[in-house]
């Protein structure tokens, strides 16, 4: 069967996991004899952080039970009481929280100590989200869902905030509905303009090839935002976070297929799919 594979030039991991990544990689490649962890995952790429432990990166998302080792803030951040603790515990910390991330807990704590009620929109257990709670002493209100809403004192000065990865269609939504029952409300639009750029290149991507096999990590935001908004542009789109997850009867005869990723996404594993779907048809 006569396919094509093309892969979306566009692709790869953002700014923000680049930059961690290296970080990260320049650490290893130093070889101090001091253990290097990281919170949690430091990107939502399962391949990815598996290839990182096998450098010799140790997951760790006790911070408390780190101790006199090399600690990585994980691209999503984390709350001030996490860094205070780990530093109590004699760990040095090398701060990989996307610049983005790092922003938005500016504001936050700007407008807490102003005396602001913080709302974000976004997921209330998503990690980034737990870190920016940290940043007005867990005290902020996470909207997601109309109902959610009802946990908002209209009559107070509000800052409403984006969690980075959220939709912009959610947002604005927010924006709409509080905008006229909040009369001092301060509204900071810190979804990551990568996110949103690249939504609108992944539904010109979609429009261009018969099939898509986009790329992302299962449990990651931003890989479902993604995905949700360019499907719609083509219904045989397909979600997938490595290359044994591929079905080839998805694919037809004279098929041009596309593939892409999340922003956790690296090149690499994006050129492994096109080749294990190539070679299946040679």
């Amino acid at each position: 069967m006569k396919i094509k594979v093309v892969i979306d030039k566009r692709s790869g991991v953002c700014g923000g996991v680049k930059r961690a990544i290296k970080m990260i990689e320049k650490e290893i490649g130093k070889g101090s004899g001091r253990e290097i962890y990281v919170n949690g995952e430091l990107l939502h790429n399962r391949l990815e952080m598996e290839r990182l432990v096998d450098c010799g990166l140790k997951v760790e998302e006790d911070v408390k039970k780190i101790r006199s080792g090399i600690l990585f803030i994980r691209t999503h951040g984390v709350s001030k009481k996490v860094k205070e603790l780990a530093l109590r515990n004699e760990n040095n910390i090398i701060d990989a929280t996307c610049p983005k991330v790092s922003n938005s807990q500016k504001i936050i704590e700007k407008y807490c100590s102003m005396g602001y009620q913080i709302v974000i929109v976004g997921k209330e257990k998503h990690p980034e989200v737990k870190g920016l709670l940290g940043y007005c002493d867990f005290k902020g209100i996470c909207i997601l869902n109309d109902k959610d809403t009802d946990l908002i004192d209209t009559d107070r000065k509000t800052l409403l905030i984006a969690q980075t990865t959220v939709s912009s269609e959610r947002f604005e939504y927010f924006i709409k509905n509080l905008s006229p029952k909040i009369k001092d409300l301060v509204i900071s639009n810190t979804i990551c303009p990568f996110v949103e750029k690249r939504e609108l290149e992944l539904i010109q991507f979609a429009k261009e090839n018969n099939v898509i096999i986009f790329i992302g990590g299962r449990n990651s935001s931003n890989t479902k935002v993604m995905y949700d908004k360019f499907s719609l542009f083509n219904k045989r789109s397909y979600l997938i976070e490595n290359k044994s997850d591929i079905d080839f009867s998805w694919f037809r005869e004279g098929d041009t297929i596309g593939v892409s990723g999340s922003a956790s996404t690296p090149i690499w594993q994006i050129e492994e799919v096109k080749k294990v779907i190539q070679d299946h048809f040679l």
